[in-house]
């Protein structure tokens, strides 16, 4: 199931490290608003709700701030849709999620243009 397959993206790649009560940031992007949707309202992602933070075109623009400033902190998990990568800034304030390896990134779906596909990959490079 693809959106299990998520989830265990997800397991593996929050301490690839094994640091002792560390997990590094991940932002995983969707298509679009409604498959973000199907994801978070999932049994797959049943396990971290109570942390995962949503970014879409409809989220009102202090959320979204705030939503993009806490998305690279350690043991965060954003949902976000394609709009956000390219052009979102993720600056990492936590010298700790570099040591870990960085910001991770996971894209759900293929882009229809490799611009689009490195764009949301350089997310992690912030």
């Amino acid at each position: 199931n693809f959106l299990n397959q998520i989830a265990a993206e997800l397991d593996k790649r929050r301490n690839p490290n094994k640091m002792q009560n560390f997990k590094r940031p991940l932002l995983i992007f969707f298509p679009s608003a409604p498959a973000l949707m199907r994801y978070y309202q999932s049994h797959a992602a049943s396990k971290y709700k109570h942390i995962l933070k949503i970014l879409t075109p409809e989220t009102i623009p202090s959320e979204k701030e705030s939503v993009i400033r806490q998305a690279t902190s350690p043991n965060s998990i954003t949902l976000l849709t394609r709009e956000f990568g390219r052009g979102t800034d993720f600056i990492i304030f936590d010298e700790r999620v570099n040591e870990a390896g960085g910001v991770h990134v996971i894209q759900t779906f293929l882009s229809e243009e490799v611009s689009e596909e490195t764009q949301i990959r350089g997310r992690s490079a912030r």
